[in-house]
């Protein structure tokens, strides 16, 4: 009888060990894409970076969300440098669908020494049929250049998984107090992301989200919303977000929260 129960014990210890395995190098080949995008990024340019890396149905902001292959497809190559590394990533549990995010540099000129641009990207990606990684949804939040600092790469911890609701989902998307966590990665328009337990205010609620579409991970864990927000009345700031969710203890919360105001703003 003992033997058995410690055979039993063993088997569950090897188990959690292979799950653990596979996730880590799920995760690792995530992130592994991801700089190789960036580095195509440098080497090839901007637009046979995203052509080469998007999938077929990406949705970037360009300003406002569209085809990522037809966005870029349509633009002439750039001679500007865009650069980036991976600071922090998640991945579901069907470990074929996750996100990544970090900080980026924009250089109008490749031999400028000093960025001309800089911000936060925020990208999810999805395992396609052939197996590659490709960004599904992309979006950045731009920031003053004086505030760039060296990011250290973070991996999310592994958390019980467990399924959400698509219904339940939508209806979160659009009601204007929002479901952060201590965790939620917060970031704004010309600031620095940050995490929510850093923040000294409370994020506005007088936002009104208007959801344009979504996607949900294989395994339900994971999913990103994007739409067009207004804050306050009609006359107030618009523009566009993209929302990374995962199921915490049942419940759809926040994983990234990213508003960008239009432009002309």
């Amino acid at each position: 009888m003992e033997k058995l129960l410690l055979l039993s014990l063993l088997l569950i210890v090897c188990s959690f060990q292979g799950s653990e395995t596979n996730r880590d190098k799920a995760l690792d080949s995530l992130v592994e894409a991801e700089r190789s995008f960036a580095a195509a990024s440098v080497e090839k340019g901007i637009r046979a970076a995203f052509l080469e890396y998007l999938a077929d149905d990406a949705i970037v902001f360009l300003p406002e969300p569209m085809n990522g292959k037809e966005g870029y497809g349509s633009r002439p190559e750039s001679t500007a440098r865009l650069s980036w590394y991976p600071a922090y990533a998640d991945i579901s549990s069907s470990l074929d669908w996750g996100y990544t995010t970090g900080p980026y540099e924009l250089r109008s000129n490749p031999s400028d020494e000093q960025p001309s641009g800089a911000g936060f990207y925020l990208s999810v990606w999805k395992k396609q049929r052939d197996e590659q990684w490709k960004v599904a949804i992309d979006h950045g939040s731009s920031y003053p250049v004086e505030q760039i600092k060296t990011e250290v790469y973070q991996s999310a911890p592994k958390t019980e998984a467990s399924e959400g609701a698509s219904q339940d989902l939508q209806q979160l998307d659009e009601q204007e107090v929002q479901p952060y966590h201590n965790e939620t990665l917060v970031y704004r328009a010309g600031q620095y992301p940050v995490r929510y337990k850093e923040l000294s205010i409370e994020p506005a609620s007088n936002i009104t989200y208007t959801t344009l579409g979504h996607d949900i991970s294989p395994a339900a864990d994971m999913a990103y919303t994007y739409g067009s927000y207004t804050r306050g009345n009609e006359a107030g700031e618009t523009g566009y977000y993209l929302k990374v969710w995962k199921v915490q203890q049942g419940e759809w919360k926040l994983a990234a929260h990213n508003l960008v105001p239009d432009r002309k703003q």
